[in-house]
């Protein structure tokens, strides 16, 4: 589009009218905010910048760089972000405006559940030469009145809300707890916080949500038995079978004790790589392992919602071959990708003044 240019010549500056009209931003790439948050939906969902690109061309028959896709599709993210940021934080500091206080018996009926999840991302440092990795932390908050099962037992949640974060425990505190809010926590009558084992986990869930049942990940409690028992059998797949078995047997009937006394001390043998040390781990999640008791009472105990986001989110998009992020960039992206995950992307058209 051709539009008139007036420029006052005593300063120099320079105007047009019409781009006040259209709320184009005085940047160096002249798109309006309608056009932007096309861009940036289209720059986060293809598979790469390029493909972008040919989508664009395809479809409307508009030719736009690969590199001013990735342009614009970052300083969107960044905006959203940057916004998201600031109303956690505010919430995060002022926990007991943020949170109702009720009273069990005026609580709802129904479960609100919290779960986290890491994935290491490729990504580059200035003054460093090759491939780093950083881990982008994904939280996942929704509630059992939100689901819905089908006929063979897999769910839909038609309401949840993914954050992420590129980096430490403690800038993801606060996104976490802001999404939770949001969800409702303190209104429902029981809040359960799954986790893999991992100990910034349950320092963050005894920090932010002090009355949640904590649970350790069915499927990584298994997995790590396995793991041990490859560790006690390498070559002997009937023996790893049959003594995992017998040990996650123990553990669902609740008899964690005599599955503790079952496993070998670490220190007596080596382990292989991988192989957690299985005492330890059992021993310091013994609450958190009631599986029997938490089905009785319809508590969901596998975190597999949140594993299954991490590959939506982040690794469809940012663990590709090839790919490497700056921690800012990269945040930017998963930003933008969380937020058409959560079917929220109306909050990036309200962020550019669009909604």
């Amino acid at each position: 589009m051709h539009r008139n240019w007036y420029v006052c010549r005593p300063c120099g500056k320079g105007f047009s009218p019409i781009d006040d009209l259209l709320g184009i931003e005085q940047t160096e790439h002249k798109t309006t905010p309608e056009m932007a948050v096309k861009i940036a939906y289209v720059g986060q969902f293809a598979p790469s910048f390029e493909s972008a690109a040919k989508c664009f061309e395809y479809l409307l028959g508009i030719q736009i760089s690969p590199f001013l896709i990735r342009q614009i599709t970052e300083e969107v993210g960044k905006k959203v972000d940057e916004q998201q940021r600031e109303a956690a934080e505010q919430a995060y500091a002022r926990p007991e405006e943020t949170v109702p206080v009720l009273l069990p018996k005026d609580r709802k009926p129904g479960t609100l559940y919290v779960m986290t999840d890491g994935s290491q991302v490729n990504t580059r440092e200035e003054g460093k030469d090759g491939s780093t990795w950083k881990e982008m932390k994904l939280g996942l908050v929704y509630s059992d009145d939100h689901i819905l099962t089908r006929k063979g037992g897999q769910f839909i949640l038609t309401n949840k809300e993914y954050v992420t974060h590129f980096g430490g425990v403690e800038a993801f505190k606060p996104l976490l707890f802001d999404a939770a809010a949001r969800a409702g926590y303190g209104t429902y009558a029981q809040t359960v916080v799954i986790g893999d084992g991992a100990h910034w986990i349950w320092n963050l869930c005894n920090e932010l949500f002090p009355d949640a049942v904590q649970v350790l990940d069915y499927y990584h409690m298994c997995e790590n038995v396995y793991n041990y028992a490859k560790s006690l059998y390498p070559s002997d797949d009937a023996q790893i079978k049959a003594w995992a078995k017998s040990i996650i047997a123990k553990i669902e009937a609740g008899k964690i004790d005599e599955a503790l006394d079952a496993i070998p001390f670490s220190h007596e043998r080596r382990l292989s790589p991988g192989a957690p040390n299985l005492h330890t781990y059992l021993n310091n999640n013994r609450d958190r392992m009631n599986y029997k008791e938490f089905q009785q009472k319809g508590v969901k105990v596998g975190s597999g919602a949140v594993e299954s986001g991490n590959k939506k989110v982040i690794q469809q998009r940012m663990k590709q071959s090839g790919m490497r992020w700056n921690v800012e960039t990269g945040q930017a992206i998963a930003s933008l990708r969380a937020k058409n995950a959560s079917e929220r992307w109306g909050d990036v058209e309200r962020i550019l003044g669009v909604a």
